[in-house]
């Protein structure tokens, strides 16, 4: 199927059935890798969407060379650096793709990465997402073993396609997979949250379902250097959102944590399921994130809310001072 599309369709003007996103920031050391190994992909309809985040390297000289000599590449500055989140989003807004893909500036791709996921998504209307295993590699591109996860919510529920992603979530190699352009439009996309992978990839799973090719043709490389927890605050803050990283850099990791726990429970809120499994999510998420991210303290006035509204009037009390107790 995917052979017959790029038959038909490369050669002639039209719209592209791939988008990738790249956002960069002094990104010069691997760009151009990363650029010659999606230009070497075996399936040819897409477009490379890249958004500068106003580098001051040299990242805007070798991105307007190969936005020259090939098509397919667009180019785009932003005049200061709007942050990592919004230059994510920004890549997306700018694409027309049937699907669509984010791509770093340091990885690297098997040339069958993209055919093999659009055969997906087009054999199957269910697939929101599709990716494959994930393969760690150096600076120089050596091998440091393949990354755990290992997600495949196929013939899931949307509940339990949704309590497996934030429970086996660990490195988020997926939110780097193809991805349905109409699913992202239903979402909230990147939200200024700690956390913002795992956000969107719960809000995914609760549209469709993820499928995970078992060979690893993503190879994510690990180019900084292990950091105590402070510094990593530090660092991640200020690559999501410059403006507003001083201040948020004094806040403690588990509220912001609890802010995006908070948005989990919005996203149950709003899921188009029953009200039994919408408490079965909610309990699901509190005693996630209190187990693996140290999320504490008073719950959502939400799950308050919906649990009492679903459990009867004669335990009610006991329901809500448990969950109070409890998390």
């Amino acid at each position: 199927m995917v052979e017959k599309e790029k038959k038909t369709l490369i050669g002639m003007n039209h719209r592209p059935f791939v988008s990738i996103g790249m956002p960069t920031y002094n990104g010069s050391r691997y760009i151009q890798q990363s650029l010659d190994s999606l230009l070497a992909q075996d399936y040819e309809n897409f477009e490379l969407v890249i958004s500068d985040n106003a580098s001051s390297d040299g990242t805007a000289d070798i991105c307007q060379r190969y936005a020259k000599t090939e098509s397919r590449i667009h180019y785009y500055r932003n005049d200061t650096n709007l942050g990592a989140v919004k230059n994510f989003n920004r890549t997306l807004e700018l694409s027309t793709g049937k699907y669509f893909m984010w791509a770093g500036d340091h990885d690297l791709w098997h040339p069958s990465f993209i055919s093999r996921c659009v055969s997906i998504l087009e054999d199957d209307p269910a697939v929101v997402l599709a990716y494959s295993r994930t393969m760690l590699i150096d600076a120089d591109n050596n091998s440091l073993g393949l990354a755990p996860d290992q997600i495949d919510t196929r013939s899931m529920p949307a509940i339990q396609r949704y309590k497996h992603i934030i429970w086996n979530l660990h490195w988020c190699n997926m939110i780097y997979g193809l991805i349905r352009k109409n699913a992202l439009d239903q979402s909230g996309k990147c939200r200024n949250v700690w956390g913002p992978d795992h956000l969107l990839l719960a809000e995914l799973a609760l549209i469709g379902t993820f499928a995970q090719i078992p060979d690893p043709l993503f190879y994510r490389r690990i180019n900084r250097p292990d950091q105590d927890p402070k510094t990593y605050q530090k660092r991640v803050m200020h690559a999501l959102d410059p403006m507003n990283a001083t201040s948020k850099n004094e806040i403690p990791i588990e509220t912001l944590w609890r802010e995006t726990r908070r948005l989990h429970l919005q996203l149950i809120s709003d899921a188009s399921v029953g009200s039994l499994e919408k408490l079965s999510a909610i309990i699901s998420t509190l005693i996630c994130f209190r187990l693996r991210f140290k999320v504490g303290g008073r719950v959502s006035r939400y799950a308050e809310r919906v649990a009492g509204n679903i459990v009867p009037k004669k335990f009610r009390s006991k329901i809500l001072s448990w969950l109070q107790r409890a998390y």
